[in-house]
């Protein structure tokens, strides 16, 4: 165990200090559902969750994002169960500091196949447009939300400690920033291996997501209200997420993130690219 350790925080320390890599999977919202596992199951009936997380954009916008974050997760039976998360976030840059609720994600996750060994399930979700996308007329790199209600889709398959998954965003319709920014949709794949001890385990995991369409934003050249694709905006991510939980006892646990890209995201018209991240939370099972 002390050897994985080791290897991951080598592999931390040559992302992070050694390039300037600036993409990651953020508020965009896929990313939040799915990515169940085998050690996941039959644990409780009633989950809540409370996170902070810091974020920083890089260099060129020199932004930094502060949430905090309420998530609860139901199980409505052995085989089905609804999550939702409730987002408070905080964004302070060179333009000023803008503050807000974010998007509210809900989803439905169910059990389709298990056994000893396997798990494969599937989830379905909404991100609303609960948070401003437009306060004080800042780019959306300083908005709480992206101002479009989007659908979610995820697919995962657990054996014993490894898990694979695959997910896609439907964007929503065209924001209300002062750029009227609309999005592609978004496809992700994940592969994730847990190492576990009594008390606590420790999952890396691999992201690759890839922006299906160019987003585009209204052409600031034209008399006429007219729209104009972002070049590079249709950009692949991959990116390295650090899960760690420490169960305290059976009804409380701590947990930690920590979130790094591989691939530089040249560019930011949705405000999503990050540096890095990481939060920490805990979390409450009532049984």
């Amino acid at each position: 165990m002390n050897k994985i350790f080791v290897v991951i925080i080598i592999m931390l320390f040559n992302v992070f200090c050694l390039t300037e890599n600036y993409a990651q999977c953020s508020d965009a919202g896929i990313c939040q559902i799915g990515g169940h596992s085998m050690d996941d199951e039959g644990k409780s009936l009633f989950d809540i969750s409370t996170s902070y997380k810091f974020g920083y954009s890089g260099k060129e916008d020199d932004v930094q994002f502060h949430s905090l974050q309420l998530s609860v997760n139901y199980n409505l039976s052995d085989n089905s169960s609804i999550q939702f998360a409730f987002p408070y976030n905080i964004q302070s840059g060179p333009y000023g500091d803008v503050s807000g609720i974010g998007d509210l994600i809900l989803s439905l996750n169910q059990k389709l196949f298990s056994d000893e060994a396997s798990l494969f399930d599937a989830t379905v979700g909404v991100k609303l447009a609960t948070g401003n996308d437009n306060k004080d007329n800042l780019p959306q790199v300083y908005q709480s939300g992206l101002g479009a209600n989007d659908i979610l889709f995820a697919l995962d398959y657990s054996y014993d400690k490894i898990s694979v998954g695959a997910g896609y965003q439907l964007a929503g319709k065209r924001n209300n920033n002062i750029y009227r920014l609309e999005r592609g949709d978004d496809l992700l794949l994940r592969a994730a291996y847990i190492f576990q001890t009594d008390n606590f385990n420790i999952t890396p995991q691999i992201l690759f997501i890839k922006r299906l369409a160019k987003s585009s934003i209204i052409d600031t050249n034209s008399i006429q209200e007219t729209f104009v694709e972002v070049d590079g905006s249709d950009q692949a991510q991959l990116n390295l997420l650090l899960l760690a939980n420490y169960q305290i006892n059976e009804n409380y646990s701590l947990f930690f993130d920590f979130a790094v890209p591989f691939i530089k995201r040249e560019v930011n018209v949705d405000g999503l690219t990050r540096a890095f991240s990481a939060s920490i939370g805990i979390n409450i099972s009532i049984n």
